[in-house]
This record gives C-alpha cells, structure tokens and sequence, in this order.
C-alpha cells in the first residue's frame, strides 16, 4: 500500500521566482494599475447589452439521388412500410472485373535510405 503515500517534497526545490523581481517599484505599480483597468474593461463587456445573434438557416441541397422529395409526417409515422421509388444499393458502385486493369501505386516509388548490401552488426549468435 505504499503506492498511496505521496511523495515528500524535496527541501532543495527552487521557489517560484518573483514575477516583479528586478522591476522599480513605481513600474510595478504602474503594472497594477494596468492589470486592474484591464479586468475592469473585461467586466464591462461580460456586464454590457447581450447582443443576439441570429443564425443563419442553411438551404438544403441533398443529392438528387438519395433525395426522397417532400413527405408527408404522419406517413412516416404510420409504421407501414415505405416503398422506396429508387434503389440506392446499386448507387455510386465501381465494379472491377479485371484487377490488372489498376495501376501500381508503388511501381514509380523512390526507397529512401535503403543500402545495396547487407549490413553485418556484428551480434548474431554462433
């Protein structure tokens, strides 16, 4: 169970160093300054108007042979069967009666970093 014990922090781990460290004191105040105006401009616009957004209605465009048209709700909602008026099956299938017609992809490939001869490591068991 000792993999639940967590792990003592070491005494010689750096601390973090001071962000302001090397600064003047009149630059670090300005950055104060700067870094409150800043959170208060970030308040104001979360606090200001809400601006509503109106979306867009995207006009659709289905492909003409997987479109079914316009159909009626309640005659999807019937529970009978549809009959559907095209065979989608047979769409946009590619039939290969001879494979050799494909050409080879790696026929023109270039091997990178092949060598000529085998390479003897030295470390094969005797």
């Amino acid at each position: 169970m000792g993999w639940w014990k967590r792990k003592a922090p070491l005494d010689d781990e750096e601390e973090e160093e001071d962000p302001n460290a090397g600064l003047l004191p009149s630059d670090v105040e300005h950055l104060a300054v700067a870094r409150s105006e800043a959170v208060e401009a970030a308040g104001a616009l979360l606090d200001g108007p809400t601006v509503a957004v109106k979306p867009e209605e995207a006009a659709a465009t289905p492909t003409p042979e997987y479109d079914a048209g316009e159909v009626d709700l309640d005659v999807l909602l019937d529970g009978e069967a549809v009959e559907p008026s095209v065979d989608h099956s047979e769409l946009n299938v590619v039939v290969l009666d001879d494979v050799s017609e494909l050409a080879d992809p790696l026929a023109h490939a270039q091997v990178v970093g092949d060598v000529p001869d085998e390479i003897d490591f030295g470390n094969a068991e005797e």
